[in-house]
C-alpha cells in the first residue's frame, strides 16, 4: 500500500510539473559556414517566430553584361536593391580576382549599363546613370564609390 501511495504522489508530481503553465520557448539554431539561424516558438508553436542571421556572408549575385576583355573594361550588372559598402567591395573584389581587369563598372540596370561606357550623355542618360552607377575599380586597385555611394571615401583592393 505503501508503494501504491509513493507511485500515485509521483505521477501527480509528474502531472503538476506537466501542467504549470510555463511556456517554456523551444530555440533551434543552425550553423553552416556562411550564416546563424535561430527560431523561437511560443506556446503551441504557432505564436512567434524570429530569425536572425550573422556571420560571413556571401557576396550578391553579379553578370558581366559588356566589356572588352583586351583592354581589361568591364561592366558588371546586380540586382537592383540596397548594398552595403561591404556588399560592393565584396563583388568588386570577386571581379577583380577572377578577371584581373583594369576597370571594373558596377550597376543595378541594364539601361545604364548601356550609358556607362558612352562618351557623351544627355542629361536624362546621366540622371539614369547617376541613380544606378555605385562603383567602379579603376587602375586594377582602387574602388571608387558613386551615385548614391559617393559619400565612401575611395579604397584600394586587389593585389
Amino acid at each position: 500500500m505503501r508503494r501504491f501511495l509513493i507511485l500515485v504522489f509521483a505521477l501527480a508530481l509528474v502531472g503538476a510539473a506537466c501542467n504549470r503553465g510555463d511556456d517554456a520557448e523551444p530555440t533551434t539554431t543552425t550553423t553552416s559556414p556562411s550564416q546563424t539561424t535561430s527560431t523561437t516558438a511560443a506556446g503551441n508553436g504557432t505564436d512567434g517566430e524570429t530569425t536572425t542571421t550573422g556571420g560571413v556572408a556571401e557576396p550578391p549575385a553579379y553578370d558581366i553584361i559588356a566589356g572588352d576583355t583586351g583592354a581589361g573594361e568591364y561592366v558588371v550588372l546586380v540586382d537592383p536593391g540596397t548594398y552595403t559598402e561591404q556588399d560592393i567591395r565584396n563583388i568588386m573584389e570577386g571581379v577583380v580576382d577572377e578577371y584581373a581587369p583594369v576597370t571594373v563598372h558596377l550597376i543595378d540596370s541594364e539601361d545604364a549599363g548601356g550609358l556607362v561606357l558612352k562618351d557623351e550623355l544627355t542629361e536624362a542618360e546621366q540622371a539614369i546613370l547617376d541613380a544606378h552607377y555605385f562603383a567602379r575599380v579603376v587602375d586594377g586597385t582602387t574602388l571608387e564609390f558613386l551615385g548614391p555611394y559617393a559619400d565612401i571615401d575611395p579604397i584600394h583592393i586587389g593585389s
